[in-house]
């Protein structure tokens, strides 16, 4: 009878839920962590790539104060209450945008490396090709490149380097392939 009592006056959010599990208080520490490590890398951002993620002004304000703070127990406590407004939202859409982020540079990492490749093989620095079978094999796959600007610029970078010279004309070799080799990466 007392039984029947007690979970009459009950209401339907203290009942035991069999289906819902309780959260471990290690499994709690580690989600604030992980969501203080956000806030971290969010404070790393800067402001045209913060200004792409969704995240309200209140946060975003938070951000910038802990950008204006030098002083490292102040900058803990900081982070610490942008953590705590951050466990207050959806940190999904954040996350979602933050890896879109990351997958950008990794496609600018991966470009710049290509990039990189190829001037060392129109300089003839790569072993077991020269400097001319490198042009003509960049001239046939990027086929919208200027041969002669290519070649002119081949033979200014290879003399500056054999005369020992600040490398102005390698730089702009660079320039050049980067213009033609990356368009050609984002149409692919």
């Amino acid at each position: 009878m007392i039984d029947d009592e007690l979970e009459s006056n009950m209401d339907d959010s203290e009942l035991p839920d069999d289906d819902q599990e309780e959260i471990s208080r290690s499994q709690r520490k580690r989600e604030a962590d992980s969501v203080r490590d956000l806030g971290a890398h969010l404070a790393e951002l800067g402001a045209s790539e913060l200004a792409t993620i969704p995240i309200p002004e209140d946060i975003l304000g938070a951000i910038h104060e802990l950008h204006r703070i030098k002083a490292h127990g102040a900058r803990k406590r900081q982070l610490g209450f942008l953590a705590k407004r951050m466990r207050q939202i959806d940190v999904e859409p954040v996350e979602a945008a933050l890896e879109k982020i990351r997958q950008t540079a990794r496609a600018n990492t991966k470009n710049l490396h290509l990039v990189e490749n190829w001037r060392d093989r129109l300089l003839g620095e790569v072993e077991g090709e020269g400097a001319k079978d490198a042009l003509t094999a960049f001239l046939d796959e990027f086929v919208e490149a200027d041969r002669q600007q290519f070649r002119h610029m081949q033979k200014q970078s290879i003399a500056e380097r054999t005369a020992k010279r600040p490398p102005a004309a390698t730089r702009q070799l660079f320039k050049a392939i980067r213009d033609v080799v990356m368009p050609a990466q984002s149409n692919d």
